[in-house]
């Protein structure tokens, strides 16, 4: 059996199994994306399409956990550029400059988000550096 062929027997397997739906989303989404380990990109596509599986994919545990993820990052690095933007306008505070690092490296949305309105409060760069030594 051909490999294109033998994905698609697999996926439509899978896909024609009586199992409840979000199991066998996770499944899908299990193997299809071990399969990129095999497959190129295109043929895993082709298959998936045909097979009619992306709507019962993006229900999966992972593909949900990954858009969280995304969203959350978007979130975190749009924190981190109001920041230095801020900074910037209201200090002339260049890229380059030491805070900007230490700014970059704060993980949590939270403290990144009172960290942005100390930014527009706060009456000198050194007032917000001690906000953000504490």
């Amino acid at each position: 059996m051909a490999s294109e062929a033998w994905l698609l027997q697999c996926i439509h397997t899978a896909r024609t199994r009586p199992i409840a739906r979000s199991p066998k989303a996770d499944y899908l989404a299990g193997m299809v994306a071990l399969s990129e380990l095999v497959y190129d990109s295109e043929t895993i596509s082709a298959v998936t399409f045909q097979e009619d599986i992306m709507d019962i994919i993006r229900e999966s545990s992972l593909i949900q956990y990954f858009k969280q993820e995304g969203i959350e990052q978007g979130g975190r690095q749009r924190a981190i550029e109001d920041i230095l933007e801020v900074l910037e306008i209201r200090f002339d505070m260049p890229e380059t400059h030491p805070l900007s690092t230490r700014i970059a490296s704060i993980d949590d949305l939270q403290h990144l988000k009172q960290l942005h309105r100390a930014a527009i409060q706060v009456s000198n760069l050194e007032a917000f550096q001690r906000i953000l030594d504490a």
